[in-house]
């Protein structure tokens, strides 16, 4: 089987106000075709897995989950459905258009550590309190409501309420207590610039230029939040987009190089065996064994 493409997956706003709650088990992961192979989805994503044990993968990470689990999903990540085990589940789906009222919204967004964590080996998973069920009952019951000039309001304030709840659950455990704010303000700031640039922009200089900071604080505060230079950051970043692209994507090595901003393919093997311990092809071909195709 020829390996396919990511496929790219934008909110329908013709049937929805970019909110939706849709429930999700093994066949109708099997008959929508959306669903069955690797895809980003352009909105965030709750997911709420209600009985069976299935793998759910998000960006090459598989997170086993039970009963009662919720799995929060950021904009842009590739996820992929387990398709052997059987399981229930029901996905809240949002936009940032809908949620984003000002600024400040959009920054919670971009750093709220239920969608983005200090180890993007990490995803925010927990367990389903007596609030935020009580909380995501009223969103199901308002989205599914007749629509009028409420709707929007109620299921966004709904929503606000129970993201707000989720953090509060979840604690410290996915965020750094020690960590101050001007450190946390550096850290997300660079963490954003990197997102939009990552591709085009390899040296640190420019992104410690852009913060106005020295290269050195810049380095001292990755290594506090997260362990890691930000050399590794950007590193780490571009080898997971050159690895979705290997996975999902039909064009040639040397084309996903070039997207990457590599300007000779030599450049690009090297830097793929070097964080990956394989070449592209080796990777590519590797993956395709392991999925039979």
């Amino acid at each position: 089987m020829p390996s396919q493409n990511i496929k790219n997956i934008q909110f329908d706003d013709k049937i929805s106000i970019g909110v939706e709650i849709i429930p999700v088990d093994k066949n109708y992961v099997a008959q929508s075709a959306n669903l069955t192979t690797a895809h980003r989805a352009s909105f965030y994503c709750i997911l709420w897995f209600q009985e069976g044990y299935p793998t759910h993968q998000v960006d090459f990470v598989p997170i086993k989950v039970r009963p009662g689990s919720l799995l929060f999903v950021g904009k842009d990540s590739v996820q992929f459905f387990d398709q052997t085990n059987n399981f229930k589940a029901k996905v809240l789906l949002f936009t940032d258009a809908f949620f984003c009222k000002n600024d400040n919204d959009i920054k919670y967004l971009n750093r709220t550590p239920l969608f983005h964590t200090f180890d993007s080996s990490l995803q925010c998973i927990l367990s389903v309190s007596e609030k935020l069920n009580t909380l995501w009952t009223f969103m199901e019951h308002e989205e599914k409501a007749p629509h009028d000039r409420f709707k929007p309001i109620l299921l966004r304030n709904y929503l606000e309420s129970f993201l707000l709840q989720a953090e509060r659950t979840i604690g410290d455990k996915v965020n750094t207590p020690s960590a101050n704010e001007n450190y946390k303000e550096i850290f997300f700031s660079f963490k954003e610039l990197a997102e939009k640039h990552f591709k085009e922009q390899k040296p640190v200089s420019y992104y410690s230029e852009k913060l106005y900071i020295s290269a050195k604080v810049l380095s001292r505060t990755t290594q506090k939040l997260s362990g890691k230079t930000p050399k590794h950051i950007l590193d780490e970043r571009l080898l997971l987009e050159a690895k979705r692209l290997l996975m999902h994507d039909t064009s040639a090595g040397k084309e996903i190089g070039y997207s990457l901003g590599f300007t000779e393919p030599t450049n690009f093997i090297k830097f793929f065996r070097k964080h990956a311990g394989k070449t592209p092809l080796a990777f590519r071909a590797h993956y395709r064994q392991s999925k039979g195709q």
